[in-house]
């Protein structure tokens, strides 16, 4: 830890020189003056007793300035004394701190030997910056700065001053650092060098960890580099040369050499110390001229530095760095690890296994004994997905699919375990998910663990360790397999609580978990760790990261190049260097056919529901219509959708477009009516429907439709819908409505609609206001993808198409009688009766009193609203002898002519259609020509 220190310290200031006495010479000679004037004017001889006063009063005052100037100097001195030593005492504590900084920056050689337990600092120095190392004691610049204060004309506190400024400048007795990377160069007499040189040897052993360094020394030193943890090989180089190189590439990062004359130096020597008889010293050499100075150099004896070495290796062998004896390999391959389950290990299926080797051999590692659960932390490129790969495959080959089940999760793409779906083992994959695959995975494994505490239940089993291990009443344990943990979590953070009650029953219900993930340190929280005393660590990024897997930071110091290497944290034990095994396609295939007759194991989880679904095979209860394929989840399984009109009642299908609610329509409906998407056919089969019994009629586009009617006959269509939709269902009667959302037309409707099919929506909006959970509100649902009392369904793609209900034929007018007939249009429709070879009277022609009986077949009587209206009670007089239509007429004119509140049927889009008003109200008929 530094130690504080200020970095700029203000300079005492010089003491203030009194200011300099004048005499009063004015003050004198004035009571003279007044003196003699008084005496003047008086004669009194008196009056000359004032002229002394002067001279007395001069000679008094000159006597205090000299006495305060001697008090002011003292009180000036003192204060100088008092700030001086508070300057020497703040640059001596700065000094202090600095001379601590720079001895944790690089601690001298003798510190390192005589420290003795835990070492943070150790083994932490990288190749990309500065390597420092000290090599002796000497005076090296402060970094204080000291605000000097102004001096005056020279006194004696210049040299104190001075003093102060030389004693700031420079730290005595200080470590000198330099940067070992620059190549350190040591010369003198032979034994002194040696032990100097053996001295900065050391501290770079000491900052260099031998997981990613190696070290090469001279054979005078061998004995004690071949007793480091550091891999040792000779130098390249002849002569006394200590060297330190990356085990990634074999570069070079620091080197020491001895000679007995500079000269005899390598070039690559850039700082050069030159030692005498009394280890007094010199840097004689240093690219930068202000760093070459005298040092008393350190020196470290050979047989510090092998005990020093020999513990250094204890040390990193505990920490897992090295191992003791041969070295782990660099490489292992499955295939051997595989084959030794069938021979060396316990024969029976068991999930202690081998996928990995240290230096004495095959490590094995057991799931149950010494999980139940794991945590594999790693960076990417470190080799995680080749690990659980071969974790997996030595589990699966050691097991049947009746003892042992993989669910694997895979976060990072999907394609990480698309190899282990050979596996009969393999019950299901799950790739990325999105909110709603989330919301099935919280389901499906909360249902496993559901399944298997009845199974523990249902034999009065307290452990799966107490069920059979084959045959009825047997349960294979479950093994979750969770690749880059973090992104799930980080995506899905509603997951965490689920694992963390895994993690926590697992044990029991033999469901186990191996979590894997980039960055650990802070992602697995406690609530799993808790439970994870199974804990692996590939190569990571920060000590953080391998401390909150393995409690140590060793893990942040392997080597990039070694994919596979990691560390093996078992139960009780230190953690221990092993290589992870990588398996080949070979051995997925050799595992996969091995256990190719055996049964198929129970899914726990089912695999999302396809994007289509054929309503061949599918199988609804009693009474239901089969309408798609339901998920559900939180069951593990699925089951046909289906729709029982004496249990559901009515459907309203909602869904935007392409959402496939037609299809729906089709699927639900079957061959029941389907009502005609144009006005005045969806009018006259809804209006004959007031009877109709044991029928299923289906209505698409609803809103769409509702919008196409005039204002006055879409309240009435609705109002007569809402009737059908009350009154139905007590005459066998079932309606399924579909319609892009829920307007205010519809609204009245919806309520008196049980069931929803929930399609794909365009706005969550839309969806809730429908009456839906936000929650279940999925905008990717492929076409024909909705919800469905609860569950996630996908309609069947392939109904047969329901056929729309034809309307009535419109009869043509009668020619028996003459026609009255009321239009908003005379001359035009005078010209299409003339040319249709009708006899055409003008209203305004007939006499009143004698039209009625000069009326035959084949005559028109014609008018307007107005001509009609003004002879109001005429056309009643026709009705029995007349057939009274109306052309292009408002429902309005319809009822001010005819006394009636009757809603005349619609016409929108028909041509050549009339009103034909009689005692029974209106009806429609087709006159004989084409109207324009």
């Amino acid at each position: 830890m530094s130690i504080p220190h200020p970095h700029r310290i203000t300079a005492p200031r010089p003491p203030e020189s009194p200011p300099p006495f004048r005499f009063p010479v004015i003050a004198s000679l004035a009571p003279l003056v007044a003196a003699l004037a008084l005496w003047l004017m008086t004669s009194s001889p008196f009056a000359l007793l004032f002229a002394v006063l002067g001279p007395v009063t001069a000679i008094a005052s000159f006597a205090d300035s000299k006495f305060g100037a001697r008090k002011s100097a003292r009180r000036e001195a003192a204060r100088f004394a008092v700030d001086a030593a508070a300057a020497v005492t703040a640059i001596t504590l700065g000094h202090t701190a600095e001379r601590a900084e720079l001895a944790e920056a690089g601690p001298a050689a003798d510190a390192i030997v005589a420290r003795h337990g835990a070492d943070p600092y150790r083994w932490t120095a990288t190749a990309a910056s500065a390597v420092m190392v000290s090599v002796g004691m000497g005076g090296v610049p402060s970094s204080l700065q000291l605000d000097r204060a102004a001096r005056g004309a020279s006194t004696a506190a210049d040299a104190t001053l001075d003093e102060i400024e030389s004693l700031a400048a420079t730290i005595a007795d200080s470590p000198v650092l330099v940067d070992a990377r620059l190549g350190i160069g040591v010369c003198g007499s032979a034994p002194l060098a040696s032990a100097v040189a053996r001295a900065i040897s050391l501290q770079l052993a000491w900052a260099l960890s031998p997981a990613r360094f190696w070290a090469a020394g001279a054979a005078q030193e061998a004995q004690w580099i071949e007793a480091l943890p550091h891999r040792y090989q000779r130098p390249a180089r002849t002569g006394h040369v200590v060297e330190f190189g990356q085990v990634d590439d074999d570069r070079v990062v620091a080197m020491v050499a001895l000679a007995r004359h500079e000269s005899d130096l390598p070039g690559e020597c850039r700082v050069v110390i030159r030692v005498g008889d009394d280890r007094i010293g010199e840097i004689v050499q240093h690219p930068d001229r202000g760093q070459r100075r005298p040092v008393r150099s350190t020196v470290v004896s050979r047989e510090s530095a092998i005990i020093w070495a020999r513990q250094a290796l204890r040390e990193a062998t505990r920490d897992g760095l090295v191992s003791a004896g041969h070295a782990v390999p660099d490489t292992v391959l499955l295939a051997p690890m595989l084959r030794l389950h069938n021979t060396d290990l316990d024969s029976g299926p068991s999930t202690a296994v081998a996928f990995a080797a240290d230096a004495d051999g095959p490590v094995v590692i057991d799931l149950v004994a010494h999980g139940p659960h794991a945590v594999v932390g790693g960076t990417t490129g470190s080799g995680k997905s080749e690990l659980l790969i071969s974790w997996v495959l030595a589990l699966a080959a050691r097991n049947p699919p009746g003892r042992i089940n993989f669910l694997l999760m895979d976060f990072k793409g999907g394609s990480a375990f698309d190899s282990l779906t050979r596996l009969p083992h393999t019950v299901g994959v799950i790739t990325d998910l999105d909110a709603t695959e989330a919301a099935r995975a919280l389901a499906s494994l909360r249902a496993e663990l559901t399944f298997r505490e009845r199974m523990l239940a249902a034999t009065g089993a307290r452990d799966i360790r107490q069920l059979p291990a084959d045959g009825p009443g047997s349960m294979p344990r479950l093994v979750i397999v969770a690749d880059e943990f973090a992104a799930m979590l980080a995506d899905h953070p509603d997951l965490h609580p689920l694992f963390a009650d895994i993690a926590s029953r697992g044990r029991s219900l033999g469901v186990h978990v191996i979590l894997c993930t980039q960055r650990p340190a802070g992602i697995v929280r406690d609530g799993v760790l808790a439970n994870t005393d199974l804990r692996i660590s590939l190569r990571v990024n920060n000590r953080a990261d391998s401390s909150a897997v393995i409690g140590t930071d060793v893990a942040a110091r392997l080597p990039a190049s070694a994919l596979g290497r990691g560390m093996v944290a078992r139960a009780g034990d230190e953690p221990r260097l092993v290589q992870f095994a990588i398996a080949s396609p070979q051995d997925v295939e050799a595992v996969a056919q091995a256990w190719g007759d055996e049964p198929a194991p129970r899914r726990p989880w089912c695999e999302p529901l396809p994007l289509r679904v054929s309503r061949h095979g599918l199988v609804g209860a009693e009474g239901e219509v089969a309408f798609g394929l339901a998920d559900v989840p939180q069951e593990q399984r699925r089951s046909t959708a289906g729709w029982d009109a004496a249990r559901d009642g009515h459907v309203m299908i909602l869904g935007a477009a392409r959402s496939g609610k037609s299809t729906a329509l089709a699927a639900i409906a079957l061959t029941g009516i389907l009502v005609p998407s144009d006005v005045v056919g969806a009018w006259d089969v809804v209006e004959g429907l007031d009877t109709a019994r044991d029928v299923v009629v289906a209505i698409d586009d609803l809103d769409s439709l509702l919008a196409r009617f005039p204002l006055d006959y879409r309240d009435a269509f609705a109002a007569r819908l809402g009737v059908l939709l009350r009154d139905g269902p007590a005459r066998g009667m079932s309606i399924v409505l579909a319609a892009q959302r829920l307007t205010a037309d519809i609204n009245p409707l919806a309520s008196l609609v049980p069931a929803r099919l929930m399609l794909r929506h365009a706005h969550k909006s839309d969806f809730v206001l429908a009456g839906a959970d936000s929650a279940d509100y999925d905008p990717a649902l492929p076409p024909g993808g909705g919800t469905w009392r609860g569950n996630r369904v996908q309609v069947v793609n392939d109904p047969e198409p329901l056929c729309a209900t034809p309307a009535a034929a419109i009869p043509a007018a009668s020619r028996d009688r003459p026609w009255a007939i009321v239009t908003s249009r005379v001359t035009t429709l005078r010209g299409l009766l003339d040319a249709a070879g009708l006899e055409v009277m003008s209203l305004a022609e007939l006499v009143p009193g004698e039209a009625e009986t000069d009326l035959r077949g084949g005559r028109v009587i014609l008018g307007d609203v107005e001509q009609w209206q003004s002879r109001w009670g005429f056309l009643p007089t026709l009705r029995p002898v007349a057939e009274i239509m109306f052309d292009r007429c408002t429902i309005a004119d319809y009822r001010a002519l005819t006394r009636s509140r009757d809603l005349p049927p619609p016409l929108t889009g028909l041509t050549g259609v009339v009103w034909r008003d009689d005692e029974s109200g209106a009806t429609k008929v087709r006159l004989p020509f084409a109207a324009v």
